[in-house]
């Protein structure tokens, strides 16, 4: 037994001895790595609503055709360039119970506004139904860096001329949501914002003629009458319709005076009435500060229109000869 081992060991030592004379083929290998990433969801961290571009003032309450600013921020692990589409839907809350964003699928001139940030093409667009008065003003509105993993989107929006005004205990309410290349989804809310009353009001007949009118006349069914007036009034809320006249008409050498009683007693008055159709008996005098004439409800962008409005004029038994003109001015206010 010793001696099998003491030849053994013999071995080892003669063959360490050798010198190498091998040749290596290659003095390294190597091999190719690879891992994947699956997607994440996007997540909408804040979304609120500035009157300024520099978003340094959050909007107590919103004015159709006032541009705002909302800012929506995103987040998303595969970096921005993952987030497809940015919606933000603007909606009217008729009992404040804030309805879930899913419901409101479609836009409305009168209650919603959908407006939406496509990554293809970077458009910025906004459905409200028949309201072509709402806007997104894509020169304005701003897309944050995408290669960043979290940025701010801005739309610069415009609410259309009849967004429901809110009278208590109404609220318009706000959700953005973002979408990312595989689908994947999250979103937030902004509840109980305001919108003011609006209303405007477009004259049709530019000039009220009475052409040439008798001494001391006036103020009867068919005397010194002027029908057919043209106006349409819009407005997102009740309103009143109001009419004044400038209270001095001028000549080319004489003045005449508006007299709101409608007396023309005195020499160079004259006195006018007016109402929404030719309907003398139900005629309102005009005086020189605005008389109410007229109610109406909110209207849709096509406005309420009317197309009989008519005018009477009387005039004092003294008047010098003349032309006279002056300015009627028709008023649209929160009723």
């Amino acid at each position: 037994m010793r001696r099998t081992i003491s030849i053994l060991v013999a071995l080892v030592l003669m063959l360490a001895l050798v010198p190498s004379t091998a040749v290596l083929a290659a003095e390294s290998g190597s091999s190719t790595g690879s891992f994947s990433v699956g997607g994440a969801a996007p997540h909408v961290t804040d979304l609120e609503v500035y009157s300024d571009a520099g978003l340094t003032t959050v909007a107590a309450h919103m004015t159709p055709q006032v541009l705002y600013y909302v800012k929506v921020t995103a987040t998303d692990p595969n970096t921005l360039n993952d987030i497809k589409e940015i919606k933000l839907k603007v909606y009217y809350d008729a009992s404040a119970t804030h309805p879930d964003e899913s419901t409101i699928t479609t836009g409305h001139e009168q209650t919603a506004g959908i407006f939406t940030w496509t990554k293809a093409g970077s458009t910025w667009e906004v459905a409200a139904g028949g309201g072509v008065s709402w806007a997104v003003v894509s020169g304005s509105s701003v897309t944050p860096t995408m290669t960043a993993s979290t940025g701010d989107w801005v739309f610069a929006i415009k609410l259309g001329k009849v967004a429901t005004e809110t009278i208590s205990p109404a609220v318009w309410n706000m959700h953005a949501r973002a979408t990312d290349n595989a689908d994947l989804t999250a979103g937030r809310y902004l509840d109980d914002k305001h919108v003011m009353w609006y209303g405007e009001v477009q004259i049709s007949t530019p000039t009220v003629d009475f052409g040439e009118v008798p001494l001391g006349s006036g103020f009867g069914t068919d005397v010194n009458k002027v029908t057919g007036v043209s106006a349409k009034f819009v407005s997102n809320g009740d309103y009143h319709t109001n009419v004044k006249s400038a209270a001095t008409w001028t000549g080319t050498s004489n003045n005449a005076t508006l007299d709101p009683a409608g007396d023309c007693v005195n020499p160079n008055e004259f006195a006018l009435k007016c109402y929404h159709s030719d309907t003398y008996g139900s005629a309102y005098l005009v005086d020189a500060t605005g008389v109410d004439c007229r109610d109406g409800a909110q209207t849709l962008e096509t406005g309420d229109s009317i197309t009989t409005g008519t005018f009477w004029l009387k005039i004092s038994a003294v008047f010098p000869t003349d032309s006279y003109s002056g300015s009627i001015t028709f008023t649209i206010v929160n009723r």
